[in-house]
């Protein structure tokens, strides 16, 4: 087939892009990330179709804004609608939600292109309901949440990658035949067992933006009670982070250095108030460390493909109490561990890229009647 994937940012598509192409499809890849850092990232040349150029005014614009609603807008519609106007023919159009509108009408009416909306989160009125009630977060203007709308009636399928992420569509009448659901992969060759440091270990470990969000303003009060030790490795959001010996920040670093703090921590919290499925948990299985997760981090569906499924412990509330109970059950678990951490065999053949790609065709087939 002929697949067209349009970005923004590199993301998950990308990786997407990459892979299709090895399961023997003609894939372009539209995005403003140039085409030097896409091939670093494993893109074949010939598969990137860079904006970075075209782009340029527009990104300085949103970055002088300091990332102002209406500069974002400006972009994503300069972006949808290049691809509008010039994208190659296809017989697949796979692109962002809320990025994209007028190129999936425009593949469908020029190229008879099957259509697919690529959403990493919950329906976007769900979304927007749980961010309403969070303190501080920036709230978008309601045309974001039409245009993402306006995109779901539009297409033919709609990719999403956890369980609760497709309740949340169903709830709100789009019909699960519409809905192609695939958990997402990590770069193994980055991420593979680890052996806990002697060195003076941390006892938690969180990856990301540290914000309200994520749900870390509770997990803040589980360390101050049991006086657990707490490493963060990302930005700094919308929650303060506490000045406290026993929490360490460190700022965001290259994906490929993850490992080694990985390798520092005995459990990975993520406590999260609203994610899709959030790939850092995968990298921390793939470490070897047990996880406790909120019910809405995708954690569930990624037990599915572990054979011990102790090693996900998902809360059954979102409170503080049931928080630290799911730590302790955890620390039970990661006290069992010795030498190398690794506790499921199949991670290699279910986390990777490789094998998200190869149930993305899959779905491509079952769900389309096509094959390549």
């Amino acid at each position: 087939m002929k697949i067209n994937i349009a970005a923004s940012h590199r993301f998950h598509l990308l990786d997407l892009a990459r892979e299709l192409e090895k399961q023997g499809h003609e894939v372009r890849f539209y995005s403003y990330v140039p085409t030097k850092r896409a091939i670093k990232f494993g893109l074949k040349k010939e598969c990137s179709y860079s904006l970075f150029s075209i782009m340029i005014p527009f990104l300085i614009l949103t970055k002088l804004s300091k990332g102002a609603f209406w500069a974002i807008k400006i972009n994503h519609l300069a972006l949808d609608y290049f691809l509008a106007w010039f994208m190659k023919p296809c017989d697949l159009y796979i692109a962002l939600g809320t990025v994209y509108k007028k190129s999936f009408i425009s593949a469908k009416k020029k190229y008879g292109a099957i259509t697919i909306l690529e959403w990493g989160s919950k329906h976007i009125e769900e979304q927007q309901r749980i961010l309403a009630d969070i303190p501080g977060v920036k709230k978008q203007p309601y045309y974001f949440t039409k245009r993402s709308i306006d995109g779901y009636n539009i297409v033919d399928y709609i990719a999403i990658s956890s369980d609760h992420v497709k309740q949340s569509f169903i709830d709100r009448g789009i019909d699960k035949v519409r809905l192609i659901q695939n958990p997402y992969g990590v770069n193994l060759s980055m991420f593979k067992p680890t052996e806990l440091t002697n060195k003076n270990p941390y006892d938690l470990i969180v990856v990301g933006a540290w914000s309200y969000q994520k749900g870390y303003d509770l997990l803040v009060e589980v360390c101050k009670k049991k006086n657990y030790k707490l490493l963060h490795v990302g930005s700094i959001v919308d929650l303060p982070f506490p000045v406290d010996k026993n929490m360490t920040h460190i700022n965001t670093v290259d994906q490929n250095q993850l490992i080694k703090y990985y390798t520092k921590a005995r459990i990975f919290v993520l406590p999260s108030r609203q994610d899709g499925l959030a790939m850092v948990q995968i990298q921390a299985l793939a470490c070897g460390l047990p996880i406790v997760c909120s019910q809405n981090t995708g954690g569930r569906d990624l037990n599915l493909f572990i054979e011990d499924k102790r090693w996900i412990i998902e809360m059954k509330e979102f409170t503080i109490e049931e928080l630290e109970k799911s730590i302790l059950e955890a620390f039970k678990l990661a006290k069992t561990q010795i030498g190398l951490r690794e506790y499921s065999y199949n991670i290699s053949n279910e986390f990777s890229w490789e094998a998200y790609g190869k149930r993305y065709n899959d779905n491509i087939i079952k769900f389309n009647g096509v094959g390549k």
